[in-house]
């Protein structure tokens, strides 16, 4: 993956997707095999706390995975801040921080919510993704898995989260899209990888990619050239 782009995993579901974002973002631990972020090898016990805030992470469960849904908004705004000033101070949370925080990334990204203290449960599908989004991203990451990040969202609501992903792309975020819709892969990557029983069986620039030529690699087809 390289700064500033898109890459786009095509396949059909149970074919290693959620596997291999799962031991991407460390939630799952890898069994071999090595792995390096920005040129150095990352090791196996530490790379999660060596990467830090500089991984975002759009978890396919926007609601059990991505969110806690009795947390207010706010709440949920600072998981991956509230140990750092002038949020976390010393063993305590400044309440006035956290408010101005929220309230700056509910405005920055057009959450709609009755108030920064509305449990996320309560929110629609889409501005529930858009939480999860302002908090990923509101610390300058320099890799992004996102993963089935429109599935379930109307069509405004996808329209935004699109925007967002160029929008980080544009910054020179590195992102990895998972996604088993074809449309949104072409659409929004730069490059496109398909996945097959695990492996990645080709890549390709989407421009000008030929879409039979993606559904055979899905079926497990091997293509020629």
């Amino acid at each position: 993956m390289r700064s500033g782009e898109i890459l786009g995993l095509a396949g059909v579901a149970g074919n290693g997707q959620r596997e291999l974002a799962a031991v991407l973002t460390g939630l799952h631990p890898s069994t071999s095999g090595l792995m390096r972020f920005s040129g150095a090898p990352l090791g196996r016990q530490t790379r999660w706390l060596d990467i830090g805030q500089r991984l975002a992470h759009i978890p396919e469960d926007r609601a059990s995975v991505g969110s806690m849904p009795g947390l207010s908004v706010a709440d949920n705004l600072i998981l991956r801040c509230f140990e750092r000033p002038p949020i976390g101070v010393g063993w305590a949370i400044n309440r006035s921080a956290v408010r101005q925080h929220a309230e700056r990334l509910v405005t920055e990204y057009q959450i709609s919510t009755p108030t920064i203290e509305t449990p996320v449960r309560m929110l629609s599908g889409g501005n529930l993704q858009k939480v999860i989004l302002a908090r990923e991203t509101s610390g300058h990451p320099e890799l992004m898995v996102a993963v089935h990040p429109t599935r379930g969202l109307d069509v405004g609501a996808t329209e935004a989260v699109h925007k967002l992903l160029i929008g980080q792309r544009d910054a020179g975020v590195a992102i990895l899209l998972i996604s088993e819709d074809l449309d949104e892969l072409l659409s929004l990557s730069d490059r496109l990888a398909v996945m097959y029983e695990g492996r990645i069986v080709g890549e390709m620039p989407t421009e000008g990619a030929d879409i039979n030529t993606i559904g055979l690699m899905m079926a497990g087809t091997k293509v020629e050239g």
